[in-house]
């Protein structure tokens, strides 16, 4: 699995910086997890400090599009990325109990 970085944008209001790169793979298709321990190690970030945001993947070749975000501390990344399904059907199952 390579992983080429094809641009990096700064939003300094938003305490993040823009990750645009090219996935190539072999079999199928990497999880958000191993794309963002990928990126970290390429970045020399912490991977909690990282946000995968979309992998577009191109249909019968091994290359996909990845959009990801690099938080400068995990406050900012936990106010501004969208929370997951899976705490709010645990939140949901506990209230019914």
């Amino acid at each position: 699995m390579q992983l080429n970085i094809a641009n990096k944008k700064e939003e300094p209001l938003l305490s993040r910086t823009m990750v645009r790169a090219t996935l190539e793979f072999e079999k199928a298709t990497p999880s958000y997890a191993e794309v963002a321990a990928l990126l970290a190690s390429q970045l020399k970030a912490d991977e909690k400090l990282i946000a995968i945001r979309h992998i577009y993947n191109s249909f019968g070749a091994r290359k996909a599009d990845v959009i990801a975000y690099v938080y400068s501390d995990e406050n900012k990344k936990q106010l501004i990325e969208p929370k997951l399904k899976e705490k709010k059907n645990k939140a949901a199952a506990e209230k019914k109990e």
